[in-house]
């Protein structure tokens, strides 16, 4: 009986401890690679991103465009917004965004130089327990 919960209490502090590494790697290395991570707070980009998942944000390479489809985030205010984006009016540099679960589009287009970077993966749920 006593092997057992010596053999529990190991597993339960090795499992503890790769919990604890993944979750400082999911926040130390988005910055190794140029990417900074925002956890979603809202629900408007479900079913594509959940509340609670990390986002992880790069800014567009060169040469790299910006196309109706990409998720993107912006501030908007004091708030950092990700959407969809709709419409791309290159000649006037505006780009029209919608969140998924949301009915009609944002009320003003965004600025192209406005947006931080498009979102290239998500984790969903770990915003919960990283930044709660």
């Amino acid at each position: 009986m006593k092997t057992a919960i010596k053999n529990l209490s190991r597993w339960t502090a090795n499992l503890l401890l790769a919990a604890a590494l993944l979750l400082t790697a999911a926040v130390w290395l988005p910055g190794v690679f140029h990417m900074k991570a925002y956890v979603v707070r809202s629900s408007s980009m479900e079913p594509a991103i959940r509340a609670g998942s990390v986002i992880y944000v790069s800014q567009y390479k060169d040469q790299e465009q910006i196309f109706p489809g990409d998720i993107v985030s912006f501030q908007a205010g004091e708030v950092m917004v990700t959407h969809r984006i709709v419409s791309v009016d290159e000649k006037e540099g505006l780009a029209t965004t919608k969140g998924d679960a949301n009915q009609v589009c944002d009320p003003e287009p965004v600025p192209v130089e406005r947006i931080q970077g498009k979102v290239r993966f998500h984790i969903p749920g770990i915003g919960y327990l990283l930044f709660h």
